[in-house]
């Protein structure tokens, strides 16, 4: 059985990443501020283990419980031959120039998008370092991490703060007794609420937004569905953790 830990499944990218995952080989977790109902139903429906966490990842000082409480029920199933870790949960706003955000709303931005992800991964190794099986980390990162547009440094900051990370993490787990893989990946443009939010930022704030809209008609964003079919081909590949950041999913 395959332990599979997924962020932000209410919707977008985690939501479709968890579908696909369904399977009564696999124990799905699922964590996010808004139960997916559907998710859970479909799970039953298909005899596949899910164990899913109602929790607002920008609360910090309980994820070491949070993470507790994931392995307490990955230990019921104990017969795991790899366990799965993808930091996906992120949030884009807020979209204007530094200078007009307000504290509350950076904190916000980088404790989703940048120290969730560190300390649920820190919390993962931990937890696993007696393992000896498969261990993988998969980080959903952005092509906003490596070209910066303007109005965007609360997301682009943690983004690349988030492929530092990974790129620690890969040379830390080289001297592990039991390693993990780890790899970032730059999931391309995709048609989900983060690119809706985008879009409805007015251009004073965001001189770059037209090119967005104009993206959308043209119909050049992939759906979550392809994304995470191509996330899910690149974490069970051979070739996973073999490079730290991956820049394209096609």
């Amino acid at each position: 059985m395959k332990h599979i830990i997924i962020t932000g499944t209410s919707r977008g990218i985690g939501e479709s990443l968890a579908n696909q995952f369904i399977d009564p080989s696999h124990h799905l977790i699922c964590i996010s501020r808004t139960v997916n109902q559907g998710l859970m139903a479909r799970a039953k429906e298909l005899d596949c283990h899910m164990d899913y966490f109602n929790y607002d990842l920008t609360n910090i000082g309980g994820l070491d419980q949070l993470c507790e409480e994931i392995f307490q029920r990955i230990a019921v199933h104990s017969s795991g031959e790899a366990v799965y870790l993808i930091n996906n949960a992120a949030m884009l706003i807020p979209v204007c120039p530094i200078d007009q955000l307000v504290t509350e709303q950076i904190v916000e931005n980088l404790h989703l998008n940048l120290l969730a992800p560190m300390v649920i991964t820190s919390n993962f190794l931990q937890l696993t370092k007696h393992m000896n099986v498969d261990k993988r980390i998969l980080n959903i990162s952005s092509a906003s991490a490596k070209y910066i547009l303007p109005s965007q440094s609360a997301y682009s900051t943690a983004k690349a703060g988030l492929d530092t990370f990974t790129k620690c993490i890969d040379i830390e787990q080289k001297l592990a007794a039991y390693p993990a893989k780890a790899a970032a990946v730059y999931p391309g443009m995709i048609d989900t609420s983060l690119q809706s939010d985008i879009r409805s930022v007015p251009a004073e704030l965001f001189p770059y937004v037209n090119e967005f809209i104009q993206l959308s008609e043209e119909g050049k964003l992939h759906s979550p569905e392809y994304t995470a079919s191509k996330l899910i081909e690149i974490l069970v590949s051979e070739d996973f953790g073999k490079t730290a950041i991956v820049e394209t999913i096609d």
